[in-house]
């Protein structure tokens, strides 16, 4: 695979993966992101057990290069109490891989440190043209021809379409705000990680991030906001002024310039294929911009790790043939990215139940089936 060309479209985490797995392979990768420069946001995400084993395949390593703290115990709550709590041994990590909580921003310059000279990074690249007769993606006034495309273009992907026109992307009824607090003003924790459900389809979540502090969301109905963040921040704090502590503390530790808002969607029905041939090479989608799954189990990432490293799998497995390694990507990847999909759309269906249905159904779920299932999320192995 030595001097075969590839282009990535998207520089988030699925795009940044790929193109180091490609240049591992010995392609020459064109990198092509639309912002001005490669940079992370300032927010917590949750990597589980299978993104972490994908970063370590990558060659990045989750506790030290991406200064991620390793979650023991979840929780799970509503208003008033303890709805299922299980530690993280429990989900089937049975080789010790611990599911982590990351800033967002280590993470990704993490994964930028790991681009390999093979990379070429063109940013304010907004790609606007894919070739799918003689392959090649490009701007208003550039082209770059590829033997392979990676469309890693998020959950809005224009190049979706090009694959899956019947796989759209749906507005799941509700916002999320996140914020992130800096160690010397988080509020004292009792647990890794909490998801606390509400009425009226609120929830309230936080993680520790070690020596960076700590991360919470929050979620919402309706739509994004137009208020400034004064205005937000101030909305946050009457939606969520009755709940129990520390909600409350992590907000009042928050400043109104550190909140970042965003609508929650997601991609459905999952594509039915996730490549095109095209000659002898194809496009091929990675990230949200194949399965975009309903973010309340926050596998968005891990996925994108996922889908990565199984891509350089079949390339490795198939090295004479694009097409041929496309189609075993795909093989590999459908079943696990449909089973996490259809879970992340029950649980938000759950989560937003009418006033009571959450709590019931918390109440009533076993403990045993609530582990069973994060333990399903966990267990991915890169294939081999």
């Amino acid at each position: 695979m030595q001097n075969r060309r590839a282009v990535v479209v998207g520089a988030g985490v699925a795009g940044l993966a790929s193109a180091i797995v490609l240049s591992k392979l010995g392609w020459r990768v064109a990198l092509l992101e639309r912002r001005e420069r490669l940079k992370g946001e300032d927010l917590g995400m949750v990597l589980w057990a299978s993104g972490v084993r994908a970063l370590r395949a990558l060659g990045v390593d989750a506790q030290l290069d991406a200064s991620g703290t390793p979650v023991d115990r979840f929780e799970i709550r509503n208003e008033d109490r303890l709805s299922s709590s299980f530690a993280a041994a429990m989900l089937g990590a049975d080789d010790g891989t611990p599911s982590v909580m990351v800033h967002t921003a280590m993470l990704y310059e993490a994964l930028v440190s790991r681009l390999g000279d093979n990379v070429q990074v063109h940013p304010a690249t907004q790609v606007d043209r894919i070739d799918m007769v003689d392959l090649a993606a490009g701007d208003a006034s550039r082209r770059w021809d590829a033997e392979l495309v990676v469309a890693a273009d998020g959950i809005d992907s224009p190049t979706r379409p090009l694959i899956a026109p019947g796989s759209p992307t749906v507005d799941a009824g509700v916002v999320c705000f996140r914020g992130l607090v800096p160690a010397h003003r988080a509020p004292e924790r009792t647990t890794d990680a909490v998801e606390i459900y509400g009425p009226d389809r609120r929830r309230f979540g936080y993680g520790d991030l070690g020596h960076a502090g700590a991360c919470w969301w929050a979620t919402v109905p309706g739509g994004m906001r137009p208020e400034s963040p004064q205005i937000q921040y101030e909305l946050i704090n009457r939606w969520f002024a009755d709940w129990p502590d520390p909600v409350g503390k992590f907000i009042a530790a928050t400043r109104p310039s550190e909140l970042t808002q965003q609508s929650v969607r997601y991609v459905w029905p999952i594509p039915p294929v996730l490549h095109q041939p095209v000659g002898q090479g194809g496009l091929v989608l990675l990230g949200d911009a194949a399965h975009g799954v309903a973010p309340i189990l926050a596998q968005g990432a891990s996925l994108a790790l996922e889908d990565a490293v199984t891509l350089g799998w079949a390339l490795r497995r198939t090295p004479e043939s694009v097409p041929a390694a496309l189609a075993s990507y795909d093989r590999a990847r459908l079943a696990r990215i449909k089973r996490v999909a259809r879970l992340s759309r029950r649980v938000h269906t759950i989560a937003s139940g009418g006033r009571g249905m959450t709590k019931s159904l918390l109440r009533a779920v076993p403990d045993s089936w609530v582990q069973n299932q994060a333990a399903s999320l966990s267990d991915w192995q890169p294939p081999r």
